[in-house]
């Protein structure tokens, strides 16, 4: 007897899940319907450019950093 309560209450369980993942489903946008948000940055101004990077001083240029070989332990 307590078997048959598993299994109806596994079944209530799945059918609780389902019913909340219907619900979950239609809180999400519809396929189709126009969305509420705008694409792009809609109407903000341009902003500045970024300033340039600094440049690299010649001595890191032409000494590449040492690899590392193998296990040093």
């Amino acid at each position: 007897m307590l078997d048959v309560v598993y299994l109806v209450a596994i079944l209530a369980l799945f059918a609780l899940v389902a019913l909340i993942a219907q619900g979950v489903e239609k809180l999400g946008p519809q396929p189709g319907a126009p969305s509420a948000r705008t694409p792009g940055r809609g109407a903000q101004p341009p902003t500045a450019s970024p300033a340039p990077a600094p440049e690299r001083s010649s001595r890191s240029a032409q000494a590449p950093a040492p690899e590392r070989g193998g296990d040093s332990a």
